[in-house]
């Protein structure tokens, strides 16, 4: 992921939606049993959570930093390559969205984005 879309340095384009089908499909690759695909649900959680913030983003800013802390634990309980790329790829952004709600709406939509082409290439429970 390039942070630079979130921070609006960069456009949204072909490149970012690109990256957010090919990203959504590793993540729902079930095809290595040593490397499980990730669920919806594990994605879906973490996806309502960042839409109660955005909600009301006046209200819930100060609980973006702890998105990063909701995602490691989320690793950490289920500690999978794709869990971690996941995490490694979506930390940077919520750093760049941390009192920005310009940089927290381009997040939500790259996050949902990835949530959708993950769904679209076969993400399952």
């Amino acid at each position: 992921m390039n942070v630079k879309w979130v921070t609006g340095e960069l456009d949204f384009s072909e490149e970012t939606i690109k990256w957010a089908s090919d990203f959504g499909a590793k993540l729902s690759d079930s095809s290595d049993k040593f490397n499980p695909a990730m669920t919806t649900s594990q994605i879906r959680k973490f996806f309502g959570e960042v839409k109660r913030i955005h909600a009301d983003f006046e209200v819930n800013k100060l609980d973006v930093p702890l998105l990063a802390a909701k995602l490691a634990y989320a690793v950490g309980r289920k500690p999978t390559k794709k869990m971690k790329e996941f995490y490694d790829e979506f930390l940077p952004a919520i750093s760049a969205s941390i009192n920005s709600q310009a940089n927290y709406d381009r997040f939500v939509k790259l996050l949902e984005s990835t949530v959708a082409f993950h769904k679209f290439h076969g993400g399952k429970d």
